[in-house]
């Protein structure tokens, strides 16, 4: 079986290519081959969106208006607009059929004001009859997905054979209009097939120039009868028999015929008034002010930053100091920390001399003076000195750390226990043994063991005084800075 010839259009972009503020003529459009299915009288169109029970018949123009008008995203200004001015409807109902087929992209938009760099804006003189918004590309494609029946909540069917299934089943229409030119454009190549020449596809009755318009108006139509209302061409064996006639017919084919145009009669169509080109000019024009007005906005936005920064110190010759780490910050707060602890020794000292301070402070940790009579400490009297200075100094903070408040604010959570054998610390190292100057203290060993089971490495603390640990790590400090 021979191949099946490509189609010459085929090979053509679908979409019309323009630089931004370039209109888009009537040749680009296509606008005789528009006007002729919109301005087709043969009302043959069932109305799904009649609420009788029997659905009156409408034409081409109402139906495809009917559907955007009964879409879910389409507006409420953009319903009234439609309903107010027929003008306006027709013209934004050619520019979505023109949407629906692909030959406008989602990259265009339509009003001048159009601030985005990810479309260019283009005017439509022979679409722009009236002052109405013409939107832009994605949200009439939105309108056009959402522009679907009752029974398609479910999903619509999306392929020929389930369109003509759905004849067959009785569904009539078996479909909304522009969910049926979605499939027809997406299966281009078989309706090319089935119904046109070896020469032509279903696009190409939006591409080529050099066929009668009229001819290829009645074909389109001819096509969406054919799977919105009745099928008059068996389907694989689907259909025993034909169903109701083509309107759109050719008496003697079927399928109505394309007629060639000559060099001549394709130049004498979709020529362009005067006044549609002198409106064309001057929506470029206005474009062409609107993109000025928004590059002097943002120039004198980008001016008012830069001077900001200059009067907050001159961003562009000032040299921004990276951020200090948070452990050199805890750092330093520690260094404060030992500071502090070391002036409260300092003065603990001094007082030492004292000998009934010192024999208060012997009573307190439950020793004696030394015996002799010298102010000298012992290794006993240093540990009772660092008891006493933690007693008075770190109660405040002790009693705060430990009220609920703070306990919900600061209380440090352990991502993971390292070592499930960790209870075994609370018979060896409690905290509030610090206070007590009779137990030994810990062991580097005991304390490396606590450090390693009890502490997450990932989680830093801010506190200001840290947990008891880190208090007789200080007060190990303190007592050596008395010795030497």
């Amino acid at each position: 079986m021979a191949s099946r010839r490509q189609s010459p259009a085929s090979r053509r972009t679908l979409a019309i290519k323009r630089a931004d503020g370039e209109p888009l003529t009537r040749a680009d459009i296509q606008y005789d081959f528009l006007y002729a299915v919109f301005h087709d009288n043969h009302c043959v169109f069932t109305d799904p969106y009649s609420p009788g029970g029997d659905a009156p018949k409408i034409c081409f123009r109402d139906l495809y208006i009917k559907s955007l008008l009964n879409s879910s995203k389409a507006t409420k200004a953009l319903k009234e607009k439609m309903n107010v001015s027929p003008t306006f409807s027709e013209d934004f109902a050619m520019l979505a059929l023109l949407v629906n087929v692909g030959r406008i992209n989602t990259t265009m938009s339509f009003f001048p004001e159009m601030k985005t760099a990810i479309r260019t804006y283009h005017p439509i003189p022979s679409l722009q009859r009236t002052d109405g918004n013409l939107l832009d590309a994605p949200r009439i494609k939105h309108i056009l997905k959402t522009s679907l029946l009752e029974d398609e909540a479910q999903g619509p069917p999306n392929t020929p054979t389930d369109i003509l299934a759905r004849i067959k089943d009785g569904h009539v229409p078996s479909t909304s209009i522009p969910n049926l030119v979605f499939v027809l454009v997406s299966h281009s190549s078989l309706i090319g097939q089935k119904h046109l020449s070896d020469e032509l596809d279903f696009n190409d009755l939006f591409l080529r120039r050099e066929i009668s318009s009229l001819t290829r108006a009645r074909t389109f139509l001819w096509l969406v009868f054919n799977y919105l209302e009745a099928s008059s061409v068996a389907d694989d064996d689907d259909y025993d028999d034909e169903g109701a006639p083509n309107p759109f017919s050719d008496p003697r084919r079927g399928v109505p015929s394309l007629i060639p145009l000559t060099s001549d009669e394709v130049a004498s169509e979709n020529i362009d008034s005067v006044q549609e080109k002198t409106l064309a000019e001057k929506l470029t024009a206005q474009r062409s002010q609107a993109v000025k007005s928004h590059g002097q906005s943002a120039k004198e936005a980008r001016g008012d930053s830069k001077m900001t920064d200059n009067v907050l110190g001159g961003f562009d010759n000032r040299t921004i100091e990276e951020p200090k780490s948070k452990t050199k910050k805890v750092s330093a707060r520690a260094m404060n920390k030992n500071k502090r602890i070391l002036s409260v020794a300092s003065k603990e000292k001094g007082r030492i001399s004292d000998a009934a301070h010192a024999e208060r402070v012997g009573r307190k940790a439950g020793h004696g003076i030394n015996r002799s009579g010298s102010t000298e400490l012992t290794d006993d009297d240093y540990e009772s000195l660092v008891t006493d200075i933690h007693s008075r100094y770190f109660d405040k903070q002790h009693q705060f750390n430990s009220s609920p408040t703070h306990s919900l604010k600061y209380k440090r959570g352990h991502r993971y226990a390292p070592y499930e054998s960790a209870s075994i610390m609370k018979n060896v190292y409690k905290p509030h043994s610090l206070h007590n100057s009779q137990r030994a203290p810990a062991s580097l060993l005991e304390q490396a063991w606590h450090v390693v089971t009890t502490r997450d490495p990932l989680i830093d603390s801010d506190d200001e005084l840290g947990d008891e640990y880190d208090r007789w790590d200080y007060s190990m400090l303190i007592t050596l800075s008395l010795r030497f």
